[in-house]
């Protein structure tokens, strides 16, 4: 919903991929038309109470067919896992740094958590 305060955004409908929960940082909901994919009791209170409007799919297919003055918003993608090879190289120390391996055979990338010394140790 930060989103939506943003000049040039007023009197357009957002449509939010995925679910809309209760966000106990946001101190104040804006006035707004939204399609949610599923919407929480208490954000949902919260959303109609700041004299919002959550529409259902056809309701907005109704509104606007060809998606004109329709923002489409989603969440963070951080949880994706190609975000885990991203970082610090995976055999330094105190990393946790997912390798990037060519295969899982037992020669690639294994002997470094089999070994008990010290220095092979992650």
């Amino acid at each position: 919903m930060q989103k939506m305060k943003l000049p040039g955004q007023e009197g357009k409908t957002a449509a939010v991929v995925g679910p809309t929960t209760e966000d106990v940082h946001a101190q104040e909901v804006p006035k707004l038309k939204m399609w949610v994919f599923r919407v929480s009791s208490p954000a949902g209170s919260r959303i109609l109470e700041a004299g919002a409007e959550i529409l259902t799919l056809d309701q907005l297919a109704l509104a606007s067919p060809k998606g004109c003055d329709t923002i489409l918003l989603s969440g963070p993608h951080k949880g994706a896992e190609v975000y885990r090879h991203f970082g610090k190289a995976p055999g330094t120390p105190h990393r946790r740094t997912k390798p990037c391996v060519r295969s899982k055979d037992w020669k690639f990338e294994h002997m470094r958590d089999h070994l008990a010394r010290p220095g092979y140790m992650n």
